[in-house]
């Protein structure tokens, strides 16, 4: 009995023994781990590129929390930004040509790194990221889905394009929100006659007049039985014309007479965006037509004025109105990673909710991930009721894949006599497509 105890209580101060040793294992490589996560240990970098003007609130406050809890995830990450516009393009062509990747690149979406970069197959294929269910697949489909690949993941909120107005102003005037064309032009002599400038245009910054222009082909794609996605298939591969698109030249049409019909501020050549949002939060013009920017600009400078503005779809001669909508930019793993599972793993994390969450926290804004709320500006929340009754299209511009972002020249000629009718803006982004297909070979311009 005695060597019975004996033996038991040699096992217990073994079993001690070693028990007070892997406590001491377990504590060191506690410290060790900590250690690890505030020197970067194991946690590896993976490097972005994105151009400057995108790395706003939202990525810096979504860059600070994943660096800051990079041993949690698994990985940090490295930004470098590089200037916007047409020379920042071709920083990112002369990259993409000489496979001078980055491991995650933001770009305008997946179609433009065909069309523009030639550098469809320096992404990867994300196909299977969990993250997709957060999302609705046909906000996915066109844009970040390609060619029945997902080749990127949404980052930054929507832009939804229609016309801004001053609450206060249409109340002045007795005017309401008109549904057609003719209920807006009545609208305009309404306010007009209250003093009050109807619309107000901002040519000076020549990008800010497509927005009025570029609805009515939205209806050429409805009375198709299509989309935009449809629609610029057809003008892409040399089926069909803009010069065709018989809505499309009708919007550019409507556009001119409201300057004709002295509706447009007299100044418009010389005025800015600024001014068109200082205009408007003050009660000076009652309607600009433009993207959601226009609110939040709004909310920035005027804050005590941004409840004052409204919103609606821009009015056609038969009431089926649409809205464009601009999606967000596009996060994309290139080639180039060497460790592709953990890119994947980033973008996963990117783009859930609790990432965009905390990016939309820092920016508010329209976003895709369906499970992410925003405080918005009640004019944005008038546009995103539109979006989500379903009579919105993506953009058309944004899946043009031969004349991009060239609108406003034409525009202007025609809005200052050099084009003499509003078929000849269409004529010319018809010889600019013709131009662009053919200088890169495509076969169906000979």
């Amino acid at each position: 009995m005695k060597k019975s105890k004996r033996w038991i209580a040699m096992g217990l101060s073994i079993l001690l023994t070693a028990s007070m040793a892997g406590c001491a294992k377990t504590n060191t490589d506690s410290v060790s781990s900590k250690q690890a996560a505030k020197t970067g240990g194991d946690v590896k970098t993976l490097t972005v590129l994105m151009y400057t003007d995108w790395y706003k609130a939202g990525w810096q406050a979504l860059e600070q929390y994943i660096n800051d809890n990079s041993a949690e995830l698994g990985f940090k990450l490295e930004i470098s930004k590089i200037q916007g516009g047409s020379q920042g393009d071709q920083v990112l062509q002369t990259k993409f040509a000489t496979n001078d990747l980055p491991d995650l690149i933001q770009v305008y979406k997946p179609q433009w790194v065909k069309s523009y970069a030639n550098g469809l197959d320096k992404l990867v294929d994300l196909t299977g990221l969990k993250c997709v269910s957060e999302y609705d697949q046909a906000a996915l489909n066109g844009t970040f889905v390609y060619d029945g690949k997902l080749y990127a993941v949404p980052i930054d909120s929507v832009v939804l394009s229609g016309i801004f107005y001053n609450k206060k102003a249409f109340e002045k005037a007795g005017a309401e929100i008109p549904k057609t064309w003719d209920e807006f032009l009545a609208v305009c002599e309404k306010l007009k006659k209250a003093g009050i400038t109807p619309v107000y245009y901002s040519a000076k910054d020549a990008w800010s007049v497509q927005p009025p222009a570029i609805s009515g082909i939205l209806n050429d794609a409805a009375k198709r039985g299509t989309d935009t996605f449809g629609l610029m298939e057809q003008i892409n591969t040399n089926k069909l014309k803009f010069a065709d698109c018989e809505n499309f030249v009708a919007s550019i049409q409507r556009t001119k007479d409201l300057i004709d019909l002295g509706y447009v501020n007299e100044t418009y050549l010389s005025d800015t965006v600024d001014n068109a949002h200082q205009a408007l939060a003050n009660g000076e013009c009652g309607m600009y037509i433009n993207g959601t920017w226009c609110a939040d600009n709004i909310n920035k400078k005027f804050a005590d004025k941004i409840d004052d503005i409204g919103a609606f779809a821009i009015p056609t001669p038969t009431g089926d109105n649409y809205i464009n909508m601009f999606t967000p930019y596009s996060l994309a793993l290139t080639t180039n990673c060497k460790d592709q599972e953990l890119g994947k793993k980033a973008l996963n994390f990117i783009a859930s909710k609790q990432a965009q969450q905390i990016y939309a926290d820092a920016q508010p804004g329209v976003y895709l991930n369906k499970n992410v709320t925003s405080e918005i500006p009640k004019a944005t929340a008038d546009l995103k009721k539109i979006m989500d009754s379903g009579k919105s299209m993506t953009d058309w511009e944004e899946i043009n894949q031969y004349s991009y972002g060239n609108l406003s020249e034409p525009l202007l000629n025609y809005y200052t006599g050099t084009l003499k009718e509003a078929k000849d803006v269409a004529k010319a982004l018809d010889a600019e497509t013709e131009r662009n297909a053919k200088a890169q070979g495509d076969a169906n311009w000979k």
